[in-house]
């Protein structure tokens, strides 16, 4: 699962990152497409190397001079050991090749962004993440295009609340502290401290709910509204 938000709206991102935390806590294999972190929410993550994309690693073996019957491999603190048992002929080292590979997604979530803009998002092509990937579409803005197979869009709600309700939806207990802190701190975000018109008693409701799952909500204020 590749989990891609709108770089230019903060909250989109730390909706991002409260989704990806809660994804991992499932046990799915989530990913976030994120080059960087703007400077007042990263306190939110350990650092960029725990979320971004990983690569796949591809040992490529001749199958005109071999055929591979069985593979398997070890694994221990050291070392990772993989066994391949040759059925026929003979393979040497000089034969086996080695080279990354971006992994095909099986679902791709784009959060809080009202169209596909190919010119600001050309990771998108350059991923090949269009080809014959599902979108999951979260967005809070009205001019949303609806331009997902699934589309969860609300012009109504915050774009935190969304998530919340469709992290609820899956699996509510595992939203943990990580994935808590990101929520409410989107929430304070995108509702500019609970001053913004769309704050509504399910925002405090669902606030209240993070803190309790142990949402920092010191953290947040001294980290969003440091000075300059």
């Amino acid at each position: 699962i590749y989990i891609l938000p709108n770089y230019q709206r903060n909250e989109s991102i730390a909706s991002s990152l409260s989704l990806f935390y809660t994804l991992k806590e499932m046990g799915k294999n989530a990913n976030l497409l994120l080059d960087n972190l703007p400077e007042k929410i990263q306190f939110l993550t350990p650092s960029l190397n725990y979320i971004s994309y990983p690569k796949n690693f591809v040992i490529s073996v001749p199958g005109d001079k071999t055929e591979v019957s069985q593979v398997r491999y070890e694994k221990d603190n050291q070392d990772l050991k993989i066994y391949l048992t040759i059925q026929k002929g003979n393979i040497r080292k000089a034969d086996i090749s080695f080279y990354f590979q971006e992994p095909k997604a099986d679902l791709l979530i784009i959060v809080g962004q009202k169209d596909l803009d190919f010119n600001q998002r050309p990771e998108l092509l350059e991923k090949n993440l269009l080809s014959n990937t599902p979108i999951l579409n979260i967005d809070d803005q009205k001019e949303n295009k609806n331009f997902g197979v699934n589309n969860l869009t609300d012009a109504t709600k915050l774009l935190p609340e969304i998530i919340f309700n469709l992290i609820r939806s899956l699996e509510e207990n595992a939203i943990k502290k990580p994935a808590a802190t990101s929520k409410l701190a989107a929430i304070i975000i995108s509702s500019d401290n609970f001053r913004d018109p769309k704050t509504s008693s399910d925002t405090l409701e669902i606030s209240s709910s993070l803190i309790k799952r142990g949402a920092d909500h010191q953290e947040i204020i001294k980290n969003l509204y440091k000075p300059e």
